[in-house]
């Protein structure tokens, strides 16, 4: 009864019950990591110095789960593979490694009321160069572990991503590094806009609108040729565009690889210019390679705004003319569909005049010859008045179907994307070209610092290339959108031609009743968002409060629900820029954005948090380990060194902690061997020194 009331109380989605790594990393044979939990004890608390395996250990839940697809749409199998070879153990001092590494993820589950408890296997084998990866689920029945039957195993991996969706156990592992990083650079609104559609599930939404639309294709039944033609050249130019967004999205990863790549190797300058002293200079040299890379911003958004300047922006400049060529292709499209009308029906009357005047046709109805005649030239004269009287009218610009459509789509273009893309890009130089001016004010108080010259000048050159790299990138996802916005808009095209093929009664109403269907998915998705960001706002505000040492420091907290940026307020809705909070203070709205978008999920799953005390002062520490830790979620792993989770802070949480570790690197061995309790004792005494 107590087990039943429990599970009610917490409302678990899911309990890591045990982890074990096998030759993975630095972890040599057999590791077994113990992670049950109490509800008055939550916390898992994992200790160990830097290099000791903390990050291979968090990485390992999602690899193991998820592999390939948890590291990103640009990760290539290539560098997944590459990434796998490094991680079968290899013994110290041998060029030899182990036969295979392998990481098992053991968790129960809760569902109506339900507990089930899982064992997700996945192993990688070294066969001659090439990688075998081998993905096992078992679950537990009958007092023990047995193959999932249930489902096939080709679509384990499918049913792992149900049971457990990647994109909202994104949101369960926090990364204090991760969260540094975005206090520093300011990328709230991209952690949320990241977030949002699966958080949501509006990717499912999207998904289900697009089958419908395939569901629809599929059983077209309409004769008429020319849409018919039509819908095969859209679906050509759609395939085009899906073609060209694989290609880019394949190049994007490849590029993605060599930033890695670069970024690894400016950490690893980064940290030698460090030890050397190198304060002035390297500030000095940072600025030359923030300036090449705000040069080189500048340079493509110009080149961009001159492109636009050479192709379509100047129709921008002609709204009423551009109006008119509209209205005129119109005009010409309704000119050639009548005299196509006129066409079929006069070889109609032809044919009916022709059957009309054999004899022996109105011989059944005993009609007199004379009445005969008289009937012929009514249905005749009925007949003919039936034509458009057209005269020799012709097309004013005559232009196939296909250029017709494609000036339709410039014009389109031309009176909304193109003009907001020149807005933007104009804004942004003004931007850049402020900050180069700041940037070249500054590098004129630099001092000089010819002891670590080679190194900063190393330095800043690899920047330099960081920076190329970055607008390379850039503008491969300008493409990417721009592709995608294309493929949107041929969709819409489709959708219209599509409904034009439906003639019978049943296939309309099967039109109608998609379409509605598509536009209440639509209306839902909308009234979904705005219900979340309410939701995610009010998170927010209270994670805040907790969070920031300050109190009452702020009063309210609004997204944006286009932009997902985020607005501060003081009282009375006063506003309060981000770039006032001191770095300390950046941190607590980045922990809070994390746990709010947690909590927002809707989904209780285990918080695994890395080095969660990075670079935060000592009232913020404070508040995180006091009011964060033991609240976080039913259950917390951390993991932490010693200088993070000092003694009188793991005292803090000592009471709420079920089990702890402490990884211990032997140099000597080259492997990590783990011991049981934390670095302190009960009394305050270091039992274990790393």
């Amino acid at each position: 009864m107590a087990e039943k009331n429990q599970k009610r109380v917490w409302g678990i989605t899911l309990i890591l019950t045990k982890i074990i790594l096998n030759d993975y990393g630095i972890y040599q044979g057999k590791n077994i990591f113990d992670f049950t939990c109490t509800r008055q004890k939550p916390i898992i608390l994992i200790g160990g110095t830097n290099g000791a395996g903390k990050t291979t250990l968090f990485e390992s839940v999602p690899l193991c789960l998820y592999g390939i697809s948890f590291m990103g749409k640009r990760t290539t199998q290539k560098s997944y593979e590459q990434f796998l070879a490094r991680k079968i153990h290899r013994y110290l001092k041998s060029a030899t490694h182990a036969d295979f590494a392998s990481i098992m993820t053991q968790f129960k589950f809760f569902h109506d009321g339900k507990e089930i408890e899982y064992q997700v296997t996945r192993m990688w084998k070294d066969d001659d160069g090439k990688i075998i990866e081998t993905l096992t689920v078992k679950k537990y029945d009958k007092n023990k572990f047995i193959h999932l039957d249930t489902v096939e195993q080709s679509h384990w991996q499918s049913f792992i991503e149900d049971l457990i969706p990647k994109g909202i156990i994104r949101l369960f592992f926090f990364d204090g590094e991760k969260i540094a990083k975005i206090a520093k650079e300011g990328k709230e609104d991209i952690t949320i806009k990241e977030s949002f559609n699966s958080l949501l599930g509006l990717d499912l939404v999207g998904q289900l609108s697009t089958d419908l639309q395939v569901n629809l294709a599929r059983n077209l039944n309409g004769n008429d040729k020319h849409l018919r033609d039509g819908f095969e050249r859209y679906k050509a130019e759609k395939d085009e565009s899906v073609n060209i967004i694989i290609k880019l999205e394949e190049k994007l990863a490849q590029k993605q690889t060599e930033m890695d790549a670069l970024c690894t190797e400016i950490d690893s300058i980064d940290r030698s210019i460090s030890k050397i002293g190198g304060n002035f200079a390297q500030n000095r040299d940072q600025s030359k390679a923030d300036l090449a890379t705000k040069t080189i911003i500048l340079e493509t958004i110009k080149n961009r705004m001159h492109e636009s300047c050479s192709k379509i922006l100047p129709f921008s400049m002609m709204p009423t003319a551009l109006e008119t060529l509209s209205q005129q292709i119109k005009k010409d499209e309704l000119l050639r569909q009548q005299k196509a009308g006129n066409i079929i029906l006069k070889s109609t009357i032809k044919i009916v005049n022709s059957k009309l005047s054999v004899n022996g046709f109105w011989n059944e109805f005993k009609i007199e010859q004379t009445k005969i005649k008289k009937i012929n030239k009514k249905i005749s004269i009925l007949l003919n008045s039936k034509i458009k009287n057209i005269s020799d009218e012709k097309p004013v610009l005559d232009f196939s179907p296909e250029q017709a459509s494609r000036i339709e789509s410039i014009i389109q273009e031309s009176n909304t994307i193109v003009l907001e893309k020149f807005k933007r890009d104009a804004e942004k130089i003004i931007e850049v070209s402020n900050d180069i001016t700041k940037i070249q004010t500054s590098m004129a108080n630099a001092p000089n610092d010819d002891a670590i010259g080679p190194l900063i000048s190393k330095f800043s050159d690899m920047n330099s290339q960081k920076g190329v790299l970055q607008a390379e990138m850039d503008h491969i996802e300008e493409k990417i959108s721009n592709n995608t916005a294309m493929k949107k808009h041929i969709d819409v095209k489709l959708r219209d031609i599509i409904s034009q093929m439906y003639k019978t009664k049943k296939a309309q109403l099967q039109v109608d009743l998609t379409q509605k269907i598509q536009n209440v998915l639509e209306e839902f998705a909308e009234e979904l968002k705005k219900r979340k960001i309410q939701l995610l706002e009010d998170y927010m505000m209270e994670s805040i409060s907790m969070l920031m040492h300050k109190k009452n420091f702020i009063e309210k907290i609004t997204i944006n629900p286009e932009t997902f940026n985020i607005n501060l307020f003081r009282k009375n809705n006063d506003p309060f820029p981000k770039d006032l909070l001191s770095e300390g203070e950046k941190q607590m709205l980045a922990t809070a954005i994390l746990w709010a978008l947690a909590k927002t999920s809707g989904r209780p799953l285990p918080f695994m948090i890395d080095t969660p005390l990075a670079r935060l002062d000592a009232s913020h520490r404070h508040n995180i380990v006091e009011k964060f830790l033991p609240l976080a979620s039913h259950q917390v792993v951390i993991l932490s060194t010693d200088k993070e989770i000092e003694n009188e802070d793991y005292k803090k949480i000592r009471e709420y902690t079920s089990r702890s570790y402490v990884m211990e690197y032997c140099p000597e061995n080259g492997i990590t061997k783990i011991n049981d309790g934390y670095f302190w004792n009960g009394k305050g005494e270091k039992i274990v020194a790393v």
